[in-house]
C-alpha cells in the first residue's frame, strides 16, 4: 500500500523528484570556449605576421614568391639569433643592450685571426665564440658577483666599451675576407633549406630544451616573477642570473659568426642589432617584466621586422621610413601585449570559475 495517498502531505524529501538536467555538459562547452580563446590570443604573433604578409602580397606580386620569402627568412636569420640571446635576459626581467656591439667584436676577432692567420682558420668559430662568451661573462661579474648599479646601465657602458674595441681593432673600417666555411654556412642550402635557416632552427630548439625541459628554464621563470622568492625556496638566483648573461654573449658570438659569413667580412656596429632583438623579443609577447617567453614567438618577431624591411624595399619606400614602421609596429605590440593581458586575466578568472562549478 502507498504512504502517499492522495491529498496527504508527505514530506518532500520523501517524494522523487524528476532528476535535473546534467549542469556538467554546458559547463564544458564553456570550458573548452575558453580554452580556445587563450589559444588564440596566445599566437597573437602570428596573427600579426599573417596580416603583415597579407597587406604586402595585395600591395606587392613580388612579396609572396618562394625567392622572396627564403630571403626574408635569410635576411632575418641574425636578428633571430640575438633575439634568442636577448630572451634569456628579457625572462629573468633584466636587459643586455651590449650583444649589438659584442656582435660586431666577435666578426673583427674571427676576421682578424684569419687576415693574420690564414692557415689556422679553425681558430675562428672558437675565437668569437670566446669573445662572446668573456663579454657575457663580464657582465656577469659586475652585474651579479658585484652588483655594480642596474643591468641595463651596466651593459649600455660595456656596449660602448666593446664598440670602442671594435673601432680601435677595425680602424673603423670592415675587414675584408672569413673563411670559406662560413661562407658557405651564410650562403649555401642543407638539403634545399639554407644554412642561416638551418641555424636558426637548430638555436632555437636547443634554448627551448634548455627552458622547457630542464629545471634551469623553470628557475629562469621563476626568478623572472620574484627574485626574492625564487631564493627563499632554494633556487640558485646568482648563478642562474650568472648563467643567463653569457648565454647571451654565446648567442651573440654565433650570431657574429653568421653576420660575418652573410657579409664576408668582419666589422663594428651599433646598437641597432639588439635594439631590433629586443623589438624581437617583445614583439614576440616576452614580458619585459620577467616571467614569460616564448623561443618560437621570438622568432615569429624577428621575422615579422624582417617582413617590414623586405616588403618596405619591394615598395621602394625609403629606408628612412623603416625606422618608423618599426617603431609603429612596437608600440603596437605593447598595446596589444597589455589588452592581451587584461583578456586573458579575465578568461582565465571565468575559466577557474566554471571549473569550480562543474566539480
Amino acid at each position: 500500500m502507498s504512504l502517499d495517498a492522495p491529498g496527504s502531505t508527505a514530506p518532500r524529501a520523501a517524494r522523487r523528484e524528476p532528476s535535473p538536467p546534467d549542469e556538467r555538459v554546458p559547463h564544458a562547452r564553456q570550458g573548452a570556449a575558453l580554452a580556445v580563446a587563450l589559444r588564440v590570443i596566445a599566437a597573437g604573433p602570428l596573427v600579426v605576421l599573417a596580416c603583415i604578409w597579407i597587406t604586402f602580397a595585395i600591395l606587392s606580386p613580388l612579396f609572396f614568391t618562394s625567392s622572396n620569402l627564403t630571403n626574408v627568412l635569410v635576411q632575418s636569420s641574425p636578428t633571430a639569433l640575438l633575439a634568442l640571446g636577448a630572451l634569456v635576459v628579457v625572462m629573468v626581467g633584466s636587459l643586455d643592450v651590449s650583444l649589438g656591439a659584442t656582435v660586431g667584436l666577435c666578426t673583427i676577432v674571427g676576421a682578424l685571426v684569419f687576415k693574420n692567420h690564414p692557415s689556422l682558420e679553425w681558430l675562428v668559430v672558437p675565437a668569437a665564440v670566446a669573445t662572446g662568451l668573456a663579454v657575457g661573462v663580464v657582465n656577469s661579474l659586475v652585474i651579479v658577483v658585484l652588483r655594480f648599479g642596474n643591468a641595463f646601465i651596466v651593459t649600455l657602458g660595456t656596449a660602448y666599451v666593446v664598440q670602442s674595441l671594435s673601432y680601435v681593432q677595425s680602424g673603423g673600417t670592415q675587414i675584408p675576407n672569413v673563411p670559406g666555411y662560413l661562407q658557405a654556412l651564410a650562403n649555401d642550402d642543407l638539403l634545399g633549406v639554407p644554412g642561416p635557416v638551418v641555424l636558426v632552427v637548430a638555436a632555437a630548439v636547443a634554448l627551448a630544451f634548455l627552458l622547457n625541459r630542464i629545471v634551469w628554464g623553470r628557475w629562469i621563470v621563476a626568478i623572472g616573477g620574484s627574485a626574492d622568492a625564487a631564493g627563499k625556496v632554494g633556487i640558485p638566483v646568482g648563478k642562474v642570473l650568472f648563467s643567463v648573461y653569457v648565454i647571451a654573449g654565446l648567442f651573440a658570438a654565433v650570431a657574429g659568426l653568421l653576420t660575418a659569413g652573410l657579409n664576408s667580412a668582419g666589422g663594428p656596429t651599433d646598437l641597432t642589432p639588439v635594439l631590433l632583438a629586443i623589438a624581437a623579443v617583445v614583439i614576440g609577447g616576452a614580458s619585459l617584466t620577467g616571467g614569460r617567453g616564448r623561443v618560437w614567438a621570438t622568432l615569429v618577431g624577428a621575422l615579422i621586422l624582417g617582413s617590414i624591411t623586405n616588403g618596405l624595399t619591394l615598395l621602394n619606400v625609403s629606408s628612412n621610413w623603416t625606422p618608423f614602421a618599426y617603431g609603429g609596429v612596437l608600440v603596437a605590440a605593447v598595446g596589444i601585449e597589455t589588452l592581451r593581458n587584461t583578456v586573458e586575466r579575465q578568461l582565465r578568472v571565468r575559466q577557474a570559475r566554471i571549473q569550480a562549478e562543474a566539480a
